[in-house]
């Protein structure tokens, strides 16, 4: 067969298209073509992960497109100024007088020739007045709030030693005074089959006044292996000052 002119040299352009079209097919597979700078915004990772810029017409759908990043970083806003006046606030507040009326505190405590002595006042905070007569009644504990075992509360000094206690009388206080008990023991220890004797808190009943205190004697009671306590009859706190 002859081709000639014009029409041969578009036969010849026609099998050069085939062949080549098919030597892709046969070499290549599928061929996918790479838009130019696609190799630079592209950036392999171990594992396959990689990041690409995104076309943002792909997030039409979801009503908004993404954002550059310092677009999305949340604005400082400049702190609030109060406008308020502070309050200057006290170290220590005043203490608050018990529903009973009276409030019990504990002084520093007494040591002579293994002679303790730790005094309890009791003021009249509240409104009305308060009679007191005889001796409070003392409940030794542990810092839990048990009973101490082998400790004998006295009504009176004697057992312990003579000329502290006066013994009791009746006492009406008016709001604003106060009374004195002492407590009164020695810490004796000579009984190595038990421990020596430790008191940390005692719970305080006035007796007849209303109410009960615990408190709390720093350093606690010593009573060594003696486990006796002794205490005087309620009197004025002025006898008490007037008296030492």
């Amino acid at each position: 067969m002859r081709i000639r002119g014009s029409g041969r040299r578009a036969a010849l352009a026609r099998l050069a298209g085939a062949v080549a079209g098919a030597a892709l097919l046969a070499g290549c597979g599928t061929a996918t073509t790479t838009p130019a700078g696609a190799a630079e915004a592209r950036k392999t990772y171990p594992g396959g992960v990689h990041a690409e810029s995104l076309d943002p017409s792909k997030f039409a759908q979801y009503g908004e497109a993404p954002q550059p990043k310092d677009a999305r970083q949340p604005t400082a806003s400049p702190a609030p100024t109060s406008t308020s006046s502070s309050a200057s606030s006290s170290t220590s507040s005043p203490t608050v007088c018990p529903a009973s009326g009276t409030r019990i505190t504990a002084g520093r405590g007494d040591a002579a020739m293994g002679l303790r002595v730790l005094d309890l006042t009791l003021t009249n905070c509240g409104s009305t007045t308060v009679e007191l007569y005889g001796y409070p009644r003392l409940t030794p504990q542990k810092p839990d709030g048990t009973p101490v075992e082998r400790v004998r509360v006295l009504e009176g000094t004697d057992g312990i030693t003579t000329g502290v206690d006066a013994g009791p009388r009746r006492i009406t206080l008016r709001p604003g005074e106060s009374a004195v008990t002492d407590l009164v023991w020695r810490n004796t220890y000579d009984d190595t089959t038990h421990p020596p004797v430790t008191v940390d808190q005692v719970v305080v009943d006035p007796r007849p006044a209303r109410g009960t205190a615990t408190v709390i004697p720093d350093p606690p009671l010593d009573l060594g292996s003696t486990g006796r306590l002794g205490t005087t009859a309620w009197h004025r706190a002025q006898e008490a000052a007037a008296g030492r």
